[in-house]
């Protein structure tokens, strides 16, 4: 008796296991992360911006140096900053592109348009971090 049971508890077992699945899947929900990243070049001006994934209102922009910048970019960015990092050129000419991209007109207008009306414009360019 007791052989045949295990033969019937085998014979489940293994008819459960290669069976395909009824069961609904699960999605796994992806990581998209708050922020992101976009790099630009415009004429001899090299640079990145960090900022919300989302932009809802009016954001500040800081407009930095380099270094260090790739670190706190991000930080700034998922508190809601716009942080340009000026990698080739002034921050001031950054700053004045900035400006541009904000009222619509300039070289980088078109790829940055989501920008446009959302950005809080300092008087002038923030010092380098470090």
């Amino acid at each position: 008796m007791v052989p045949r049971a295990i033969g019937v508890l085998l014979a489940v077992a293994f008819v459960v296991l290669t069976a395909p699945s009824t069961a609904a899947k699960t999605s796994v929900r992806e990581y998209r992360p708050a922020v992101t990243r976009m790099d630009y070049v415009a004429g001899d001006l090299v640079g990145s911006v960090h900022s919300p994934r989302t932009l809802v209102g009016s954001r500040p922009l800081v407009v930095v140096e380099p270094r260090g910048a790739d670190l706190l970019g991000p930080v700034l960015a998922r508190q809601g900053f716009v942080v340009v990092v000026a990698r080739q050129g002034s921050p001031e000419r950054h700053l004045e592109l900035w400006r541009q991209v904000d009222a619509r007109r300039g070289p980088l207008a078109e790829r940055f348009c989501g920008f446009a009306g959302h950005l809080d414009l300092p008087d002038t360019a923030h010092q380098p971090i470090g």
